[in-house]
């Protein structure tokens, strides 16, 4: 039963445990091309404000290589230049994870798992369909990454050769911009392919956590509990209000019966009440239980079907009856009020 085909769709009570488990959705390609963009866009503008004082303190560096020491100015500005790209790497790592998978930290990736250090379950996943794929998709991104990068080189080759002859300081931005456009070309090219991955991670992740009729029916008697056991549980409450209505039968002022089917067991104390209440009501053998008790305790019984009918379909137990009834339980209440007066 539990190997059967999985059909159905996750319940939120198992994509919550998966979850917890760090089981979601999500492609670290969006990740990785999120954060080479970011730098790309980023390295402009780093370039411009600090790449001549790197540049200058680099080649003043180069002049005293003998002394095997670094000088503060080149550490300043090397530190100068990559803050600012370090902290735009680590901002957009935390949006682009936070995009896919919203504000989430699970601890249970990172606890002992003998399974991944099993050999056989490390073979299999070695020549799984899942490994296929993601060859298959590296494959396919370093070649057509390599072909936008050389593309882009391909025409920026003439302007570079060209300022190569040109002083180190002045050779800066065109190479910081032939760097530039090739980087934001494979930059949205990998963003790209990046969004199709995460749809494939997406459609894989929900194929993953597909659940069998077995599954969810297990999982509906350990949330709901089993319906079996509901059931008789149920039928036990119900037990125990009917013979509670029953004893109450004792303090009825009259029973109407059908007069075989149906009884009704009716109270009415002016002091509390608005109207007559059914304090118990049966069919069949629970009608002769409720005739019973009111022999026992000397209850008046009336026949009366059409109003022994009407109350049985009509009020429940503890209800008061309503305004269309109350014309023929009064009658009924004054017959019972004249014969107590006839027995004193």
């Amino acid at each position: 039963m539990a190997d059967e085909e999985r059909t159905e769709q996750a319940t939120p009570r198992k994509r919550q445990e998966a979850r917890k488990k760090g089981q979601v959705a999500r492609s670290t390609e969006i990740n990785g091309a999120a954060i080479f963009l970011a730098l790309v866009l980023m390295l402009p503008l780093v370039m411009r404000w600090g790449g001549e004082r790197f540049l200058t303190a680099f080649q003043h560096q180069l002049q005293q290589a003998g002394t095997m020491r670094m000088s503060d100015a080149l550490l300043w500005s090397a530190l100068a230049l990559l803050a600012p790209l370090l902290a735009a790497a680590f901002l957009t790592a935390l949006v682009a994870n936070a995009m896919q998978v919203g504000l989430h930290f699970s601890a249970q990736p990172l606890q002992p798992d003998l399974n991944r250090i099993n050999p056989a379950r490390g073979f299999q996943r070695l020549f799984s369909q899942r490994s296929g794929v993601e060859l298959l998709k590296a494959v396919l991104k370093f070649a057509l990454i390599t072909w936008v990068a050389w593309r882009t080189l391909a025409n920026e080759t003439a302007r570079l050769v060209s300022v190569s002859q040109w002083p180190a300081p002045h050779t800066l931005a065109p190479m910081v911009e032939a760097l530039h456009q090739v980087g934001l070309r494979v930059g949205v090219l990998w963003l790209v392919l990046a969004f199709l991955d995460y749809l494939y991670q997406r459609w894989d992740y929900e194929k993953t956590l597909r659940m069998s009729r077995y599954e969810l029916k297990e999982e509906y008697k350990q949330t709901e509990g089993d319906p079996h056991l509901r059931a008789r549980i149920r039928q036990k409450m119900q037990e125990v209000a009917r013979r509670r209505s029953i004893r109450e039968v004792r303090r009825a002022d009259v029973v109407v019966t059908n007069p075989v089917t149906y009884a009704v067991a009716l109270r009415y104390d002016r002091a509390t009440m608005n109207a007559p209440r059914v304090v118990a009501k049966g069919k069949g053998w629970r009608a002769q239980q409720i005739r019973d008790e009111a022999l026992k305790w000397h209850v008046p019984i009336v026949p009366n079907p059409p109003l022994a009918r009407s109350l049985y379909a009509q009020v429940e137990v503890g209800q008061e009856i309503p305004a269309t009834l109350y014309q023929a339980v009064a009658e009924v209440l004054a017959y019972v009020y004249r014969l107590r007066r006839s027995r004193r």
